[in-house]
């Protein structure tokens, strides 16, 4: 009789255990669910008022992306501060005429080695062109946004900079700098880098194209000019706004923003796209 109370007692203990360790499994199980929903919500990007899904600031009224590229540039600033001031001159927001109007050069520096023109640009996702591409397109939250080549539009700047300091493009070193999260997958463009690789990128260039004092006179040029044309520096906003927006218009009409030919889909490697029908002349390409 009592061998049967004992392991009655005994049964009674060990189902007590099983139940015990089912409770603190499921408690365990519990604990690991929140904290890999409470992960995968802090990974989230936050989307607050005012901001669209590309990552920049949407304010309707506001020059939102106006304001985007200037914390861009106020980054490279702080590691162009870095340079050498005996060997680097660095001129920010460099505005200077050109043959159709007034160009904005975002960074300028004038140095010993040459000079560096420099397009930076703030954006977040995955970055894909190639260097002779009329638009490189971003990849971000499963939405595709198209922009100008920088490279393109960089060589502006560079012939700007000709023209003013009377320079050959030889002594002419462009840069295109991508700051904040973007992910670069750009081909055959090796005058594209990151922020963080931008001071080591202009260091490499040690060959002596100035003497202190070409580098000193040729700056002196560039800032003058500077001086010249700072009130006319809204004009020159609102003249770009109003190019974009006849750009625009054109394409949507289906002429060619280029050249007075228009646009006709063709097939091509990565699927169909707008080209111009003055092409070879015009190599003007609008993706689908």
């Amino acid at each position: 009789m009592l061998s049967f109370h004992t392991g009655r007692h005994c049964l009674q203990r060990k189902e007590m255990h099983m139940e015990q360790a089912l409770i603190i499994m499921i408690v365990l199980v519990l604990l690991g669910l929140l904290f890999y929903i409470s992960m995968k919500f802090q990974s989230r990007p936050a989307q607050t008022q005012g901001q669209d899904q590309s990552g920049y600031e949407n304010d309707p009224g506001s020059n939102w992306t106006d304001r985007k590229g200037q914390e861009g540039e106020n980054e490279v600033q702080r590691i162009l501060f870095r340079l050498p001031r005996e060997k680097y001159i660095v001129l920010n927001d460099v505005l200077l005429p050109t043959g159709k109007g007034m160009t904005q050069i975002d960074h300028v520096i004038v140095s010993l080695y040459g000079v560096f023109v420099i397009e930076s640009k703030n954006y977040k996702g995955k970055i894909y062109g190639t260097h002779d591409s009329e638009k490189w397109s971003q990849y971000i939250n499963g939405e595709q946004y198209n922009f100008r080549n920088p490279i393109k539009q960089n060589l502006g700047h560079v012939m700007a900079i000709e023209r003013v300091a009377h320079i050959s493009g030889r002594a002419i070193i462009p840069l295109v700098v991508f700051t904040g999260s973007a992910t670069l997958k750009v081909l055959g463009c090796n005058e594209v880098v990151y922020d963080g690789m931008l001071y080591e990128t202009i260091c490499r260039y040690t060959d002596i194209f100035f003497t202190p004092e070409q580098m000193t006179q040729i700056a002196k040029i560039i800032d003058d000019k500077i001086e010249e044309n700072r009130e006319t520096k809204t004009a020159h906003i609102n003249e770009v706004r109003e190019r974009i927006v006849r750009w625009d218009e054109e394409i949507k009409a289906g002429q060619c923003p280029r050249c007075d030919g228009y646009l006709v889909r063709r097939k091509g490697k990565y699927g169909d796209f707008y080209g111009c029908s003055n092409y070879p002349s015009c190599k003007y390409t609008k993706n689908i």
